[in-house]
């Protein structure tokens, strides 16, 4: 039986939290340089991914030893067009995550979702793989307005007040996650999974999961 959980609200990130969406945004980097007469990348490309669709791009083009700028804006409409028309088509979740969040909603646990991802585009994901109606809410990078995404304390303060106040806390996979859990003020959940662009142990998490079945005693641990 799940014990009680110490939060009101858990918040999560989306891509690289929740989902891995690793393989469609493989996919649509591949498209997007076979597009442009560029060699497909092989193998995974989680390395590269988690600071936005350009640099993505920008950083599998570096992999073939330079960058052009013009073909960059050249090659973006083409990936994000090909992203968009496929979202949630090859984005599974972490293993656990599902069995996780079924426990935290039978404590009575209010969960929501706050990404850097476009609202729209989250919702359209969250919606597409079927898992849109346990969120009380979703906040997207462009919600709260130009410059106020995470790592600032805004969407974190906004996702409180949209779910009924309460003790909260975070999970992410970035630096972005942790700093603005902390700049809110409520304790943060790494995870050692996720599109990681430094050591786990250096996002300064409250506490560190490698697995969605610690979440629970994680949140009880930290609570």
């Amino acid at each position: 039986m799940t014990g009680k959980i110490p939060f009101n609200i858990v918040g999560f990130d989306l891509d690289g939290t929740l989902l891995d969406s690793s393989f469609e945004l493989a996919e649509s980097l591949n498209h997007a340089l076979s597009f442009g007469g560029r060699p497909e990348i092989t193998g995974s490309v989680k390395h590269l991914v988690g600071m936005g669709a350009r640099h993505m791009l920008e950083m599998a083009l570096a992999q073939q030893g330079y960058v052009d700028r013009d073909e960059v804006r050249r090659l973006m409409p083409v990936l994000i067009e090909h992203y968009e028309s496929n979202l949630g088509r090859n984005c599974p979740p972490f293993p656990g995550l599902i069995d996780a969040l079924d426990q935290l909603a039978g404590t009575g646990t209010t969960l929501a979702v706050v990404t850097n991802k476009f609202e729209n585009l989250a919702i359209k994901l969250l919606r597409n793989v079927g898992m849109l109606d346990r969120f009380a809410t979703v906040i997207g990078g462009d919600t709260m307005g130009p410059g106020r995404g995470k790592p600032m304390a805004d969407p974190i303060h906004e996702m409180i007040s949209r779910c009924g106040g309460g003790n909260a806390a975070f999970v992410g996979d970035s630096i972005h996650d942790t700093s603005a859990a902390t700049a809110a003020g409520i304790p943060s959940i790494a995870v050692s999974f996720g599109f990681l662009h430094q050591p786990v142990e250096e996002l300064g998490a409250t506490a560190i999961i490698d697995h969605y079945d610690d979440l629970i005693p994680a949140l009880q641990r930290i609570g």
